[in-house]
């Protein structure tokens, strides 16, 4: 057998077994509650699934000096269904302040207390992929305006309004 061949065959092996012995790492639960959904199912794996806040309004603090503009940049979103929902623009640049906007979003999984949702707002045209992280209350927004062809990131603090 070619050396090559064999370090082909053996590396993977060797790998495999280094990393059998490994210990797992979890991490710790956040200390503090912030209200929303009990976040301690273990469960794996990607699935379709409704977000735990139906029937909920929850804030959305992106903090100052977004990239929309200076200020404070706070929304809320209320989920009316698995697919619906009205997101209203709290504090915020002019031109988007107390803009109400209904949403008609799709949600997938990613782990116990994260989700994937993504929606087109109908009023200023924007594409929106929110990971909403009910454990940590945090999300992370991507918002793309092909009207100005740009793609802009967000990070805030997520917590239940009501």
């Amino acid at each position: 057998m070619e050396f090559s061949r064999f370090m082909r065959a053996a590396a993977p092996l060797a790998l495999a077994l280094c990393c059998i012995s490994a210990p797992s790492v979890e991490a710790e639960p956040s200390p503090t509650s912030r209200g929303g959904p009990e976040c301690t199912a273990r469960e794996r794996g990607y699935e379709d699934a409704t977000v735990p806040a139906v029937g909920q309004t929850w804030t959305l603090d992106f903090g100052v000096n977004s990239p929309v503009g200076p200020g404070p940049f706070v929304a809320t979103i209320a989920f009316t269904s698995a697919s619906q929902a009205t997101i209203k623009v709290i504090q915020g640049p002019a031109m988007y302040q107390g803009l109400t906007q209904d949403i008609t979003y799709t949600s997938t999984r990613l782990r116990s207390c994260q989700y994937v949702l993504t929606w087109h707002e109908p009023k200023t045209g924007l594409f929106v992929t929110q990971v909403e992280d009910y454990s940590e209350h945090r999300a992370y927004d991507t918002v793309v305006d092909p009207a100005k062809g740009t793609m802009i990131h967000f990070t805030g603090t997520l917590f239940r309004a009501r």
